[in-house]
């Protein structure tokens, strides 16, 4: 049965997951890189340097400060998806993520630095740290979506004998978790902003500039444009987004799930309202994202 995530939980699981939780006591983060090394391989820190050459660029655009309780959200709800769609133990997922962000972290950190803006580990309102664990959350996810499991043992707390035998009882089928993973995840979102005040809007462009408004209320955009386009459609442009850095790394990986919390906020609100469009593309670049959305006649 899902574990629901409080926000205490989600803090000590993102910022402060330890090295003992997964049998790796004693071990430093060199050391836990070093033991991922092959023989004859490069340097573990060779191995760091070499995955994060193939990384985007980090952003030199100035971000806003996001709103901690929305950051929280974001990520508690995609653990939280993950946990009830039973496809992996979750302290194996866990221990996977301790692991990538282990491998990542410091080239991460000290390329950030070089910017001028180092991110503040463990907090969630830094949108440079944000933009990095949640790419590590969803990178991690998708390492779990490529061998996702129907049948497995989890174990609760540190003690391995306290284990459960856990059956995937949501009835998605493996081809199906990435999909259903973005469709949970966006409901969660809409509910979050429906929370706080309702979507009045006269027209298709009027409904999603007041969904992406609320994203740069909670800081996790600069600022946000929705204008027509040819061929009836929307282009959706957010400035400086909080997932900048992380959203491009992900689909340079040709990741099937990606953090494009937008995209979600506007299908769940689609689907929940019957509004009249559907996300067609994203572009990427260095400072901002623009969906396209064809409305339909």
């Amino acid at each position: 049965a899902p574990r629901a995530m409080t926000q205490g939980r989600v803090l000590s699981c993102l910022v402060a997951l330890a090295p003992v939780a997964f049998g790796l006591q004693g071990v430093s983060r060199r050391g836990v890189l070093a033991g991922l090394a092959a023989p004859g391989s490069a340097s573990a820190l060779g191995l760091e340097e070499m995955r994060f050459r193939s990384r985007p660029a980090l952003p030199t655009v100035p971000r806003q400060e996001l709103v901690q309780d929305f950051a929280v959200q974001l990520m508690r709800s995609s653990y939280n998806v993950v946990d009830e769609l039973d496809f992996v133990a979750m302290n194996e997922f866990q221990r996977r993520f301790f692991l990538l962000r282990a491998e990542e972290w410091d080239e991460y950190r000290q390329r950030a630095s070089k910017l001028g803006a180092p991110p503040n580990q463990g907090q969630l309102s830094d949108a440079t740290y944000f933009d990095f664990i949640s790419f590590a959350q969803y990178a991690t996810i998708n390492e779990c979506l490529r061998e996702p499991k129907t049948v497995f043992e989890e174990i609760s707390g540190a003690d391995p004998a306290n284990s459960t035998v856990v059956y995937r009882e949501s009835g998605v089928a493996d081809a199906g978790l990435a999909t259903e993973h973005s469709r949970r995840v966006g409901d969660a979102l809409l509910d979050y902003v429906l929370a706080r005040d309702d979507i009045a809007a006269a027209s298709p462009q009027d409904a999603a500039s007041q969904l992406l408004g609320w994203l740069v209320i909670f800081g996790f955009a600069a600022d946000a444009q929705v204008l027509a386009a040819p061929r009836n459609r929307l282009t959706c442009r957010l400035l400086a987004p909080a997932n900048l850095w992380g959203l491009r790394a992900l689909r340079a990986d040709n990741a099937p799930l990606t953090n494009d919390f937008a995209a979600k906020l506007l299908e769940a609100y689609a689907r929940r309202e019957a509004a009249p469009w559907r996300v067609a593309s994203l572009d990427v670049d260095k400072v901002a994202t623009t969906h396209t959305l064809v409305l339909s006649s």
